[in-house]
C-alpha cells in the first residue's frame, strides 16, 4: 500500500491557485476538458485477467483462519494471486527456514489452477512493509533513513541469501509465473517509515533472481502513484522509470479515495489518470507488461490499519471497487489485482456478503 501520496492541508491550499489559474487562463472549456479524465472505452465491461493479493498476516490481524480464507478466495475464480514470502515467518531463526505456510498456500493455488506471483526481498505487501526477523534487527540497523538500508553490507548479504533460499525452494512450483522483487522497490511510502533501498541493490536482487529462476518465470516490480500532484514528477515518475528499465512487468498501486482529515477524502486529479495512461503507453512501447498490482477494494480510513468498526465506510464500497477495476481495464492495464480479499472474507464471516458477491459477479461477468 502506497501512502506517500496523502496531501497535507498546506499542499492542498498551494494547489488551489493552480486550479483557479487554469480556469482563468483557458476558460470554462479548457477546465472542462482537463477534468474529463479518464476517457473510457465503454465496450469494456470486465478486466481480461483479475487477480488479488493474499496475506496470511492480514488474516491473523482480522482473526480469521488463513487456510480457510485462502481456499475460499481461490474458489472465486481469480486468474492470478500474489503471495508473500515474509522473512520473519520463513527464517525466524538464522539458517532455520520454515516454508510450511508458503508451501501450503502454493499447493492450494495449484489445486485451483491459479497462477502465482511470489514476492521476495526485504519488503512485502502489508504493514510494516519491511518484515525483518528479530535476529536480523539485532545484528543490523533496520531503521535507518539517512541512507539506503542496503548500505549495510551485512544486511545486503543476508537479504540476497534469503532471496536465493526462497527461489531455490519454491521455483519448482509450476504455478509460480512471476517473482516480484521487493514491494514498491523505488518508492518511500509512509508505511515504510522513510526506509528505502538503492537502485544498485535492487539491480543486484533482480540479477540474482533472473539467474536462479526457471526460464519461463519473469520479474515484476511495483510502484505507487500519489493522489497529490505536488512534487509528483520528482518521486513517482522517477520510481516508474527505474522499474521500467529493470523489470518484465511493472505493477502500479492505485488508491482513489483516502481519508485525509475528518470528513475529508482525497481523490484523484485528472493528472493522476493521465499519468496512468502515459505509463501504460510507455510500457507497451517498451514491450513490458502493464499491471495494476493493487486496485483499492477495501476502506482506507484515518489512523487504522484496516477499518472494521463499521459495516461500511466512505473510502471504499463494492461498487467503487468494481468500477475502479473496469476503469483501469479501459486504460488497457492487464492483469488487475484487487486489494483487500482478506477484508471481503472477514465481512462474509461476519454475515455481510456485499463485498464477496460484488467481486464474484465481476469475475463471472
Amino acid at each position: 500500500m502506497h501512502t506517500s501520496g496523502l496531501m497535507t492541508r498546506s499542499q492542498f491550499l498551494r494547489l488551489l491557485p493552480a486550479v483557479s489559474g487554469l480556469a482563468a487562463a483557458g476558460g470554462s472549456a479548457m477546465l472542462y476538458n482537463w477534468l474529463q479524465w479518464p476517457p473510457l472505452n465503454r465496450s469494456i465491461k470486465r478486466p481480461q485477467q483479475l487477480g488479488t493479493t493474499f496475506s496470511q498476516l492480514q488474516c491473523s490481524y482480522l482473526g480469521v483462519d488463513y487456510q480457510e480464507a485462502f481456499d475460499q478466495i481461490c474458489s472465486l475464480g481469480f486468474n492470478c494471486i500474489r503471495l508473500c514470502s515474509y522473512w520473519d515467518e520463513i527464517e525466524p531463526t538464522r539458517h532455520a527456514f520454515d516454508f510450511t505456510i508458503l508451501d501450503a498456500l502454493l499447493h492450494t493455488a495449484e489445486k485451483h489452477s491459479i497462477d502465482v506471483v511470489l514476492t521476495v526481498g526485504m519488503k512485502a505487501p502489508r504493514w510494516p512493509e519491511f518484515h525483518f526477523p528479530g535476529w536480523v534487527r539485532s545484528r543490523c540497523d533496520t531503521s535507518r533513513t539517512d541512507q539506503p538500508l542496503d548500505a549495510d553490507p551485512a544486511l545486503a548479504d543476508l537479504t540476497l541469501n534469503f532471496i536465493q533460499t526462497v527461489i531455490n525452494h519454491a521455483k519448482a512450483f509450476p504455478c509460480i509465473k512471476y517473482w516480484q522483487v521487493e514491494n514498491e522497490a523505488f518508492n518511500q511510502p509512509d508505511v515504510a517509515a522513510g526506509r528505502f533501498l538503492s537502485y544498485q541493490f535492487v539491480q543486484r536482487e533482480i540479477a540474482l533472481t533472473r539467474a536462479l529462476a526457471r526460464s519461463d518465470q519473469r520479474i515484476l516490480l511495483t510502484n505507487g502513484i500519489s493522489l497529490a500532484p505536488i512534487d509528483f514528477s520528482q518521486s513517482d515518475e522517477r520510481a516508474f522509470r527505474e522499474s521500467l528499465s529493470l523489470a518484465d512487468a511493472v505493477g502500479v498501486n492505485v488508491y482513489t479515495k483516502v481519508a485525509l482529515l475528518p470528513g475529508w477524502y482525497q481523490t484523484p486529479f485528472p493528472v493522476y489518470w493521465r499519468t496512468l495512461a502515459s505509463w501504460q503507453h510507455d510500457l507497451r512501447q517498451a514491450g513490458k507488461a502493464a499491471w495494476i498490482a493493487e486496485a483499492q477494494a477495501e476502506p482506507w480510513e484515518r489512523n487504522t490499519l484496516v477499518a472494521t468498526g463499521r459495516s461500511a465506510y466512505p473510502s471504499a464500497s463494492p461498487r467503487s471497487a468494481t468500477d475502479l477495476a473496469i476503469t483501469l481495464s479501459q486504460l488497457a492495464y492487464n492483469p488487475i489485482f484487487l486489494w483487500g480479499c482478506e477484508y471481503w472474507y472477514w465481512q462474509r464471516v461476519n454475515g455481510r456478503n456485499d463485498w464477496w458477491t460484488a467481486i464474484e459477479r465481476l469475475i463471472q461477468a
